[in-house]
Formats: structure tokens, sequence, C-alpha cells
């Protein structure tokens, strides 16, 4: 059929009355010219042909596949129908003769017992013996894969016991061969049918994405009930949050916690100048420790270069005042740059004899002096429970924080996981609607009834 053309329609406007009933059937009409053609090809006249446009929801859209399907598939459907009575009617012939082999069995003899074992497996093997008899092409082919397998393990068994077996066996294992070569004829037959109706595979599986846009469509109340629980968890977290925060700020207003908080504060910044102060030191510090110059300071001086680089600020508020330890170590390092016993540039040599001359004349003095005030100040808060109060009361409100933001982001996924779905039932319909076109050359849109759209609304922050 041709593609729709309302330009080629000639006197449109009086085909509705002419044929009214399309609009008793709350159809859309499309109107479309086909061209006769004779026996050489060549195009002669025109026709019209109406092609009603079906409006149907997805579950209308089933039932009406179903139709579809079953009309355009009816010969399959009929030779399939076939397939399955001749191979259960087989089957049953198969687990009937299979009791022969035990109505002389003798277990003292040896083939009496092979034959008790074979009639056995043989009706395991019937037993397992299984297809959906809801006949589709789906279903067919396994049927095929089944007696397939069924043969494989039938024989499989066969050609370790049968040769084994008793001459009085022989017409019983006869009647057994020609069922299995009417099994395998059947098979070859069912693999030509699959082989000569498998468009009918690509029927069945519009029918697949049928049934899982109705899934689709469906899902809105468990969607529902998913943004109900977290937003009941979002407004739990929220309340706690509110609850924490408002107990944190209540303690930083009523306590002495902003000064504790402040001379953490102070004594980052002081230990971030000392660390200034003694970095243009350190290449030359380090050198003088490792190479022997034959300068010898004291255990304390030594110490003191180290711990001046590790922890400045510690060192300096556990230092006598003036920093005694300190510039004796400074003084080895003085003297060894001067006897010319370290191998430095005359730049980095200078630039160590200025510093360590300004901190004899005291310009580590007023840092040493804030920092031992720090200390006192903590000293004096050192029994309070302040530090402890805030530190719990900080972690409560950053454990809220986070459930809260936790909880928040699931609403997101939701929201993201509803748009993904939205796009797939567009993706799905518009690919069914094409499908059921190309293969039922029926024009049908798919009313989509259940709309997840407002759910957007309800997973906003």
């Amino acid at each position: 059929m041709d593609k729709v053309c309302l330009l080629c329609v000639p006197c449109s406007s009086n085909l509705l009355t002419e044929h009214p009933q399309f609009i008793w059937n709350r159809f859309s009409i499309y109107f479309i010219t086909r061209h006769k053609v004779d026996k050489r090809g060549t195009k002669k006249g025109t026709g019209l042909v109406y092609v009603p446009m079906t409006n149907l929801t997805v579950e209308q859209l089933q039932k009406w596949y179903l139709k579809q399907l079953r009309n355009k598939s009816k010969d399959f459907i009929k030779q399939a129908e076939r397939s399955f009575k001749i191979i259960e009617t087989t089957l049953k012939d198969i687990e009937e003769l299979s009791k022969e082999f035990t109505e002389e069995e003798d277990d003292e003899i040896e083939s009496g017992g092979i034959a008790s074992r074979f009639a056995l497996k043989i009706g395991e093997v019937v037993n397992d013996f299984y297809v959906n008899k809801d006949i589709n092409y789906e279903n067919t082919e396994a049927l095929q894969k089944e007696i397939q397998h069924f043969i494989q393990e039938l024989w499989g068994a066969g050609s370790r016991w049968i040769r084994r077996m008793d001459k009085r066996y022989k017409n019983t294992i006869k009647s057994l061969d020609s069922y299995m070569k009417e099994l395998s004829k059947e098979m070859n037959r069912i693999s030509k049918m699959l082989f000569e109706f498998s468009w009918v595979k690509d029927l069945e599986r519009i029918g697949g994405r049928i049934n899982t846009l109705h899934d689709l469509t469906f899902s809105k109340e468990i969607f529902d009930e998913q943004i109900r629980q977290v937003r009941d968890k979002i407004g739990t977290a929220q309340s706690e949050h509110d609850a924490a925060k408002k107990a944190y700020d209540e303690f930083t207003e009523t306590s002495n916690v902003a000064e504790l908080l402040s001379l953490d504060e102070q004594a980052d910044h002081i230990s971030g100048l000392l660390r200034m102060k003694m970095n243009p030191l350190k290449k030359q510090v380090k050198k003088f420790l490792q190479h022997d110059t034959g300068v010898r300071i004291g255990p304390a001086g030594q110490i003191a270069l180290t711990e001046y680089f590790d922890d400045p600020y510690t060192a300096i508020t556990t230092e006598n005042e003036g920093c005694p330890n300190l510039l004796e170590g400074m003084s080895g390092l003085q003297e060894a740059i001067e006897k010319g016993k370290l191998p430095l540039k005359d730049r980095l040599a200078r630039r160590a004899i200025e510093e360590i001359e300004a901190m004899r004349k005291g310009s580590l003095s007023k840092l040493q002096n804030q920092a031992k005030a720090i200390e006192d100040k903590r000293h004096t808060y050192a029994g309070s429970d302040v530090y402890t109060m805030n530190d719990e009361l900080r972690a409560a409100l950053n454990e809220a924080q986070k459930n809260l933001e936790y909880h928040s982001n699931d609403l997101l996924r939701l929201r993201d996981d509803i748009t993904r779905q939205i796009d797939k039932v567009k993706e799905f319909k518009g690919r069914i609607e094409t499908e059921i076109d190309e293969a039922f050359g029926a024009k049908v849109t798919i009313e989509v009834e259940v709309s997840l759209e407002p759910l957007l609304a309800m997973t906003r922050l």
C-alpha cells in the first residue's frame, strides 16, 4: 500500500458524506491513491483506498494485535499444531512401547536387567520432555530443540545397552527405531517450516514490545509509592537536621566555644607564619645536619633544628623564652658557614647569616609570645567540656546533613528513573506504531492513558 498522499486525492471533501461509517467508528481517515498496473507494468488509472487511523489504548492494542497475529500467521499455526500433535502422539507411543522392555524381564539374566534400565531411561526422558503448548513461533523453536535433545539422550543410552539385550527385544527395538525416525523426520519438517515462516518471529517480537509498553505505562503506582516513601524520609531527615542545627547554634551562642574555636584558628595562623620564617633556612639546616663540618652543638640544639621544621608551633610553645635551643643550633650553622665547612652557594650562605642574626635580635619573640598566650588560654579551658560538647553537636549536625543529602539524592535518582521511563514509553510507542504499519498495513495511534509526566513535579526538591 502506498504512502499517504492527501494532495493526490480529488474531491476528498465528498468522501466523508459518502462513507460516514468511519465517523461512527470514531476513526480518523486517510485517503491515498493506488495505481492500477497492467501486465506490462504500466500504471493505468487510479483508485481510492481508505486507510482508517485506529486509536487504541495499550490494553485494546494487545487484543487487537493478537487478533491480527492469528489472522496473518494462521497457516503457520495450522502446520505447527499438526507437528505438536504428531510429537505428542509419538511420545505417548514410545512411553507405551517402553513397557515391553519390562514385561519379560528377568533380573537374574544380564539382558533382562539392561532392558529394565533402558525402560526407566525412556520414561525419564519422556517425562523430561516439556514444551509450552501455547503454539507460536518461539515455542515451536523450543519444540525442535526438545526433539533433538530427546533423540540424543535416548540413542545415547541405546548405544550403550541395546547391543547387550536379548533377541527377544528385537521387534520392540525395531518399533522404537521407527518412532525415533518419525521424530527425526518431524524435526526436519519443523526446521523447514520455521525457515519458511521466519517472518512470524518478527511479528511475535512486536507482541513482546507491546507487553513491555504495557508494563512501562502501568508503573505509575510503583513510582507513586516510591516517591511517597522517599518524601517521608526526607521530611524526617529535614526535621532531624533542623533540630541538630538549632542545638548547635544555641550552643555556640551561649557558650565560649566560639572563643575556643578562634584559638585554633589563631594557632594555625601563627604556625603558618613560623613556617614562612623558617623556610629560607631549610636547605642550609638540612646540609648542616647531613655533613660532618667539625662544628659541635648540644643535643638540645640538634633537636631544635629538627622540630622547628617539623612542627614549628609546638616547638616554639615548648621552648623557653627567647628560643635558646634554636639559637644554639643556628649558631652552630653560622659557625660552619663562616668557616667554609658547608658546600653552599654564596646567596644561600648570606641569607642564612641574615636570618640567624635577625633571630638573635628577637625576630621570633612576638610569635613565641602569641603562641604561649594561646596555649595558656587552652590550659585554662582544659577542664571544660565545651570541646566535647562542640564535637558531639557538630558530629550530630554533620550526620543529619549527610542523611538529608542521601535521601534527597534518592529523590533525584527517582526523577532520573521516571524520565528514562517516559523516554522509553515514547520510543516503544513510536516503534510499535511503525512496525504495525509495516507488518499489518494498519495505521494505529497508541493512546497512553496513564502518563508519568505528573510525577516529575513530585520529585522536585
